[in-house]
């Protein structure tokens, strides 16, 4: 009985380690998870800015070849 007592108590210790290595696991995806949130929504802005500034900078183009061709056409 003392045998079967002690294959328990060791059964009982492994799978509160194996509890643990899980709760650990996943706390350790969820972080993972979050992170790659934040560096997603971080990287749609930044394109959302850099597709702003090239509109602006493709208008001005725009506008000074406009002036160009006048100029070279008088």
């Amino acid at each position: 009985m003392d045998r079967l007592k002690a294959a328990l108590e060791s059964l009982d210790m492994a799978i509160d380690q194996l509890d643990a290595a899980l709760d650990r696991r996943e706390g350790r995806r969820i972080a993972e998870r979050d992170e790659l949130a934040r560096a997603l929504e971080a990287a749609r802005a930044a394109e959302a800015e850099a597709k702003g500034v090239a509109d602006t900078v493709s208008a001005r183009l725009d506008t000074a070849i406009g002036r160009l061709q006048t100029v070279l056409e008088d």
